[in-house]
């Protein structure tokens, strides 16, 4: 019997967006729990403090650097800050990212940059960064993209082209790191249950968990919305020993949301 692949010890991942109710939170949770070094980092000083200290009363390793990914220099401070903690960086996940519902024609210059800022921009100076700083032997690493990066609704525009741009950068960092022994995948989130996609829902639903319901009955083909810890047991995976052959690769988890031309029970 093959025995399954264990995680090696003394492994460190950079994790942005780690502290957040939503995936975020799921992928730091799946991590520290698997036995890795977890870093953090969020500019919510709150929720990462509070999460990296719950984590390390049960016994796991786990820091918080809070700062704001948007700034230069901020890549490269949190891997000097993962050095610092663990003596190395070994994986990234870009994380972090923010949503925009707007029609183009309303959509400013401004929402046009600080989308794009968070959602590229980040993940491509943390990854830079890095690159840079993993050791010879290699590493990995995972980029959070969604659905809206294969299909999309009305006033995602901004959004969409974000995700999309995460899909097509998954593709083309893995041709450039491969002969460093770096491998690089992404994730597609579908819609999954968080206080942010809460709060969204609840500014044109009136009952948030009716309209749940109804978008996992005729929306998806498995009647069950995933879940933050889902989406961090795929990062797990991708990180782990398991995924050595796999990379510039994406993947879906929505319950079958991306592959529909039609309404369940329409």
């Amino acid at each position: 019997m093959t025995k399954p692949h264990a995680e090696p010890p003394s492994k460190t991942v950079i994790i942005t967006g780690g502290a957040g109710g939503g995936i975020g939170g799921g992928v730091s949770a799946v991590m520290a729990e698997a036995g890795w070094n977890i870093v953090i980092v969020d500019i919510d000083l709150e929720a990462g403090r509070g999460l990296s200290e719950q984590l390390a009363r049960q016994g796991l390793s786990a820091a918080f650097f809070g700062a704001d990914i948007t700034l230069p220099g901020c890549a490269e401070q949190a891997v000097s800050f993962a050095n610092s903690q663990f003596g190395g960086v070994d994986a990234l996940v870009n994380n972090a990212g923010i949503g925009l519902v707007k029609d183009i024609a309303e959509v400013s210059d401004e929402d046009y940059r600080r989308v794009f800022s968070v959602n590229i921009d980040a993940a491509y100076r943390f990854s830079r960064a890095v690159v840079r700083a993993m050791p010879a032997s290699g590493g990995a690493i995972v980029n959070i993209s969604s659905v809206h990066a294969l299909a999309t609704c009305p006033g995602y525009t901004v959004y969409a082209a974000t995700k999309g741009a995460i899909d097509a950068f998954t593709r083309a960092l893995a041709v450039d790191c491969g002969p460093r022994r770096i491998r690089v995948n992404c994730i597609h989130p579908g819609l999954v249950p968080s206080p942010q996609n809460r709060d969204l829902i609840g500014r044109f639903a009136d009952d948030v968990d009716a309209w749940l319901n109804t978008y996992t009955l005729k929306k998806q083909l498995l009647a069950n919305l995933p879940e933050a810890r889902q989406v961090g047991e795929l990062v797990r995976f991708f990180l782990g020993g398991a995924a050595s052959a796999i990379t510039g690769q994406s993947i879906a988890i929505d319950g079958g949301t991306s592959v529909m031309l039609y309404e369940r029970g329409s």
